[in-house]
């Protein structure tokens, strides 16, 4: 029986490779938006948006009906439990630092898919 060889996955590079994954899919979602809003498939993605914004609408009402109900059940006992998610400052400053950064990256991605459709229409032309 052949015995597996196990690699040891630093945190960092666990990290790394998570981020490197999320930038894949993050890539790949990107490609597909763009390709269904060029083509005829802009009609399929308004009725997903419409969609959506029905779903997140029911969530939202739901959400705030568990709300009352808790605080009709529970009274002061459930705004106690907030002590034990506290809202850290200092997180919310990194998660704005974040979406920047993916602000950013998507500048990127469009300067570069721009650069792209450029270079292929000059080939094509020429």
């Amino acid at each position: 029986m052949a015995k597996k060889t196990e690699t040891a996955l630093t945190p960092r590079d666990a990290v790394r490779k998570g981020w490197l994954a999320y930038l894949g899919v993050y890539g790949a979602a990107y490609e597909r938006a763009e390709a269904i809003l060029t083509g005829k498939g802009a009609e399929i993605f308004e009725e997903f948006v419409e969609k959506g914004e029905e779903v997140e609408t029911r969530a939202q009402d739901a959400f705030a009906d568990v709300r009352e109900r808790a605080n009709e059940m529970y009274g002061d006992r459930f705004d106690g439990l907030r002590r034990f998610f506290p809202q850290n400052k200092a997180s919310n400053g990194r998660v704005e630092e974040l979406e920047a950064e993916v602000a950013a990256l998507n500048k990127k991605i469009a300067t570069l898919t721009k650069k792209k459709a450029s270079k292929r229409s000059t080939k094509k032309a020429a």
